[in-house]
């Protein structure tokens, strides 16, 4: 209910932050505006696209006055259906225009021959960026990255379908990137992931673009093909992600291992297996803590060969074939 509190903007408020912005060329949208909200919106501008046959990109810009005499600047780009945002708060307007325009608006775009992806950040005053989302399309399905902006919080993933017919995934589609990936997990519009991030914001920041990019270039050549060709081409991967969701319940059965081992050492000592024995459980549980999803406690499935033609046909597995 706070916005019912809001001080509408006056005229003469509306004059006053606008000004820098006028003398940049910008017009303010009135249609677009809303002084009860403190809120004034730019006419559009169209920018030239990433090259010289692609689609150009619309640039709307929206000013937020605070109380206290804050304010934050959003520049939204839309390309292709893509859209982009950018970021910047503080207490001088004119300085928040040039934050902003000091970021190229192709920069905020990248693209490859069967994906697109669309880069949105807060800016600080010194111009260093902090990725805050992405979004990836390709084959038909859009991938969401969402950043937080708190060290050792790891990013969440959303893939849902946006056309044709909802394909059957398998759970390991993402976590044979590595061990960052947390495996798929099927939910009412789609499926949601984790991606650990590690270091400080910056670094958090830059590894998400990367491992962005990657999934996007993975997922449009893996959606493109055969199933049976991911299963071939990533199968050492494959089993790799299995013996990872394995790590919890294996340490279990290690630890009860050692306690039966240990009953026997205590009347017939051998140093060296007793150490060894004392530490191999703490590096599972070690281990445990470095995985990206939470513990869970399971047998993972196998990795399976499906014989369907595509993705968006019925996946049947194969027992027999590896």
């Amino acid at each position: 209910m706070a916005g019912h509190n809001l001080v509408p903007l006056t005229h003469h408020e509306v004059l006053a932050l606008a000004e820098p912005f006028v003398r940049r060329g910008r017009q303010v949208d009135l249609a677009a505006s809303a002084r009860a909200d403190r809120r004034i919106a730019f006419r559009e501008r169209m920018q030239p696209g990433l090259g010289p046959n692609e689609l150009p990109i619309r640039e709307t810009l929206e000013l937020e006055s605070f109380a206290g005499g804050s304010c934050r600047l959003t520049r939204a780009l839309d390309r292709d259906g893509l859209r982009a945002t950018l970021q910047a708060a503080g207490r001088e307007p004119a300085g928040l225009l040039e934050v902003i325009e000091s970021v190229p608006v192709g920069t905020q775009f990248r693209h490859g021959p069967d994906w697109a992806l669309a880069l949105s950040y807060d800016v600080e005053a010194t111009g260093q960026r902090r990725l805050t989302r992405g979004v990836a399309v390709m084959a038909g399905m859009k991938l969401l990255l969402k950043v937080a902006a708190v060290r050792g919080v790891a990013a969440d993933v959303g893939l849902t379908c946006v056309e044709g017919a909802i394909p059957v995934l398998p759970e390991d589609l993402l976590a044979v990137l590595g061990w960052d990936w947390a495996p798929l997990e099927r939910v009412r519009d789609g499926w949601t992931a984790r991606l650990r991030l590690r270091g400080a914001l910056p670094r958090r920041s830059a590894r998400a673009e990367v491992e962005l990019e990657r999934a996007a270039i993975h997922l449009a050549r893996t959606l493109c093909e055969a199933p049976a060709a991911f299963h071939q081409r990533l199968l050492r991967a494959r089993w790799g992600v299995t013996l990872r969701r394995a790590i919890p319940l294996l340490t279990i059965f290690v630890l009860a291992g050692a306690v039966a081992m240990l009953a026997r050492l205590v009347t017939e000592p051998e140093p060296a297996t007793l150490m060894l024995l004392f530490h191999v459980p703490t590096a599972l549980i070690a281990l445990s803590f470095c995985l990206q999803e939470a513990a869970r406690f399971e047998i993972p499935p196998r990795p399976r060969r499906s014989d369907a033609a595509d993705w968006r046909g019925p996946i049947v597995g194969s027992e027999d074939r590896p």
